[in-house]
């Protein structure tokens, strides 16, 4: 469950946290996979050669230096109300786009124009949390076909304020 002595959690058993997984374990990662449902963890798990160990998110919050939050907006906020200072000297990884669906079953952006979804989550981690947006330029499916595409893996975006995050 380690990168360079870090403990990795994926929390979130969706269509972005199930394939952050699936893809992790096909890069020899080990790592902690924990979401509000055990049994779909289990289910996800059984099937990544024994990579994942899945776990509660109280115990993904307090064994791991880095959480990859899959989750929609909405529940990655209350994670953090929940968690608070527990949060403090983690890596936060975040996959989430603020978006959700419409009536029409399309997706649409939930907050303002002007503001982004980085800044509203940096805003709300506790001081010491080290916020990194990752994964969210592709979509779930997308991710999960690219990543070991050939000849030319698919690229990734990232961004940060910290270069050691």
């Amino acid at each position: 469950m380690t990168i360079s002595d870090s403990t990795v959690a994926i929390i979130g058993t969706g269509n972005v946290g199930s394939g952050l997984a699936a893809n992790f374990a096909a890069g020899g990662q080990d790592f902690l996979l924990a979401g509000r449902d055990q049994e779909a963890a289990r289910k996800i798990a059984a099937d990544l050669d024994g990579h994942a160990e899945v776990v509660s998110p109280d115990e993904a919050v307090e064994r791991a230096d880095v959480l990859v939050i899959a989750v929609w907006l909405d529940a990655f906020e209350q994670l953090i109300a929940q968690y608070g200072e527990r949060l403090a000297g983690k890596v936060i990884v975040d996959p989430t786009n603020p978006v959700g669906p419409d009536a029409d079953g399309n997706y649409r952006k939930i907050i303002p124009e002007q503001e982004s979804s980085g800044q509203i989550l940096a805003g709300l981690l506790p001081a010491g949390a080290r916020l990194v947006k990752a994964f969210g330029t592709l979509s779930a499916p997308t991710l999960s076909a690219a990543a070991w595409q050939e000849p030319e893996r698919a690229v990734q975006f990232y961004a940060a304020d910290d270069d050691a995050a």
